[in-house]
C-alpha cells in the first residue's frame, strides 16, 4: 500500500526498517501503517467479507456452465400393473446461455424384472416474453459482481480508516510522552522551588505559607506526573491494539515533528476529493444498479411464454446399439407453454420500489458530493486553526519563560514570595503543552486532509 502525500512526507526520509529486539520494537510511521494493514483484526475480517463476495460472484457466474446431474432409482412397484424391483439410473446435462436459452439432454437405464428400457430426452426452451436477453439473464450474475465491488471499497474505506486511526494513535502516543516529559521538568523545577522554600522559612526569610503553597504544587507536579504515565501507557496500549501486538510488548515510537503550512486552496481540495473519493464511485456504482433493477422488474411485468422444443427416444434394449433404433419408439414435439399471474400486483408493487430506489439512490449520490465537499472545508479549517494555535503558542511560550525568569529572580532576591513563581511555573508549562498538542493536530490534520481528498492511501481498481 503506497502512502500518498499533497505537501508531506510520510517518514523523515530515512530506509524503513524494523528494529525488534527482545526488549524493544521502534516504530516508524510507515513500519506502523504497515503492520496495521497486515495485521489488524477487525481489517482482516472485512478482507474475509470480500473474499465471500468472490465466491458469490463465482456461483452466479457457474449458472452458465455445464451441468451435469446424475441420478438413480431402487424400488419395488406392485399392484395389476407393477413391474416388480426396480433399479436403474442416468445422467442430465444441462446448458443455459446468456440469452435465456436452454439445453437438456439425458440418457437413462431402468431394468423391471428381466426386462430393460432405455430412453433418451432432450428438451430446449427459450423464453419469448420474461426472461428474453442478456440484461435479464445475467442480473444475479450482475447484483453479485455489484455486492463484490461495494465489499472490495468497504475494505478501501477500512483500510483508510484504520491508517488514520494508526496515525492518531501513534501521534497521541508521541504527544503523551512530551506530556511526560513536561511533567518531570515541571516537577524538577518545582521541587527546587520547594527546597529554596524550605531554606528560606528556616533562615526567616519567607513564612510558613510560603512552604505550605511550595509543598502544595509539588503534591500538584507529582499527581500530574503520574497521570502522564498513564495516558502513555494507555497510548501505547492502542497502539499495540491496533497492529495486534502482544500487550505486553515494549515499543518505541520514532516520528517526524516537522508541519508544513498547508498551501492547497479550498476549490482544488474539493476537486480532488470527487475525482479520487472511493465513496464517490459507490455512489454512482449504486445508481446504476438502481436503474439495472429497475429494468429488471419492468422485464417482469411481462408474461411468462416459452417455447418448447423436446424429444425422446426409448426402447426395450440395455444398449443404445444402431441396430436396434428402428424397434425404438420416437417422439418430439414443439410448443409454447406459459405459467402467467393475470393479477401481478406484486410485479407491479417490486417494479414501483426500484423505481424509488432510483430516486434515493440519486439523492443518496448528490447528499455524498455535499458530505465530501463539507469534510474538505472541515479539514481545512482544522488545519487553519491548527496553524493559528502554533504561532499562538509560541508566543505564549516566550512570554512565560520571560514571567518565570523575572520571577525566580525577585524569589531569590527576596523581593517577593513564591506566588508569582508558581504562576509562572503553571503559565510555562501550560504554553508548552498546548504548542505540542497544536503542532501534532496540525500534523494529523495533515493526513487527515489526505484521507479526505482521497490521496492518502491508492485507490485500487475495481472490475465491473
Amino acid at each position: 500500500m503506497v502512502i500518498a502525500a499533497i505537501s508531506m512526507p510520510l517518514d523523515s526520509g530515512e530506509p524503513a526498517s524494523f528494529h525488534e529486539g527482545e526488549s524493544c520494537l521502534v516504530l516508524t510511521l510507515t513500519e506502523a501503517i504497515s503492520r496495521a494493514l497486515n495485521d489488524n483484526r477487525q481489517l482482516l475480517d472485512v478482507e474475509g467479507r470480500v473474499v465471500g463476495a468472490r465466491y458469490d460472484v463465482e456461483l452466479a457466474e457457474g449458472e452458465f456452465s455445464l451441468r451435469m446431474v446424475p441420478n438413480g432409482r431402487a424400488g419395488y412397484d406392485g399392484g395389476e400393473a407393477g413391474t416388480g424391483w426396480a433399479v436403474g439410473g442416468g445422467v442430465g446435462f444441462n446448458k443455459k446461455w446468456t440469452t435465456g436459452t436452454q439445453l437438456f439432454v439425458g440418457p437413462s437405464l431402468v431394468k423391471f424384472g428381466d426386462h430393460y428400457r432405455t430412453e433418451v430426452r432432450a428438451s430446449l426452451s427459450q423464453p419469448l416474453l420474461r426472461g428474453v436477453g442478456r440484461a435479464y439473464q445475467l442480473s444475479g450474475v450482475r447484483a453479485a459482481r455489484f455486492a463484490f465491488r461495494s465489499a472490495c471499497r468497504d475494505l478501501h474505506m477500512a483500510q483508510v480508516r484504520l491508517v488514520m486511526r494508526t496515525v492518531q494513535a501513534l501521534y497521541e502516543v508521541v504527544k503523551a510522552e512530551k506530556s511526560l516529559e513536561l511533567h518531570k521538568e515541571s516537577h524538577q523545577r518545582v521541587e527546587q522551588f520547594c527546597r529554596a522554600a524550605k531554606l528560606k522559612e528556616a533562615m526567616g526569610l519567607s513564612d510558613a505559607f510560603d512552604l505550605y503553597r511550595a509543598e502544595s504544587e509539588l503534591r500538584s507536579a507529582q499527581d500530574g506526573l503520574t497521570a502522564a504515565h498513564e495516558r502513555l501507557q494507555e497510548t501505547e496500549d492502542l497502539v499495540r491494539d491496533l497492529l495486534a501486538l502482544p500487550l505486553d510488548r515494549s515499543i518505541q515510537v520514532e516520528l517526524p515533528l516537522i508541519y508544513t503550512p498547508q498551501m492547497v486552496t479550498m476549490d482544488e481540495a474539493v476537486l480532488l476529493a470527487l475525482q479520487n473519493r472511493i465513496e464517490v464511485d459507490q455512489a454512482e456504482d449504486l445508481l446504476w444498479e438502481s436503474r439495472r433493477l429497475a429494468g429488471k422488474a419492468e422485464k417482469n411485468l411481462y408474461p411468462e411464454l416459452n417455447l418448447l422444443v423436446n424429444y425422446s427416444n426409448s426402447g426395450g434394449e440395455e444398449t443404445f446399439a444402431h441396430r436396434h433404433l428402428r424397434h425404438r419408439d420416437h417422439v418430439w414435439g414443439i410448443g409454447l407453454t406459459t405459467s402467467t399471474d393475470f393479477n401481478p400486483l406484486g410485479d407491479r408493487l417490486a417494479y414501483a420500489q426500484s423505481r424509488l430506489g432510483i430516486e434515493t439512490a440519486g439523492r443518496a449520490r448528490d447528499q455524498t458530493l455535499l458530505s465530501l465537499s463539507l469534510d474538505v472545508k472541515k479539514a481545512l479549517r482544522q488545519l487553519e486553526r491548527a496553524g493559528q494555535r502554533i504561532q499562538l503558542q509560541e508566543e505564549q511560550m516566550k512570554t512565560a519563560r520571560g514571567e518565570l525568569y523575572l520571577a525566580k529572580v525577585k524569589f531569590d532576591r527576596g523581593m517577593a514570595d513564591n506566588f508569582n513563581v508558581m504562576q509562572a511555573e503553571k503559565s510555562l508549562r501550560s504554553a508548552q503543552k498546548a504548542y505540542w498538542s497544536a503542532l501534532i493536530d496540525h500534523i494529523v490534520g495533515e493526513y487527515q486532509l489526505l484521507a479526505v481528498v482521497g490521496l492518502l492511501i491508492d485507490k485500487p481498481p475495481f472490475p465491473r
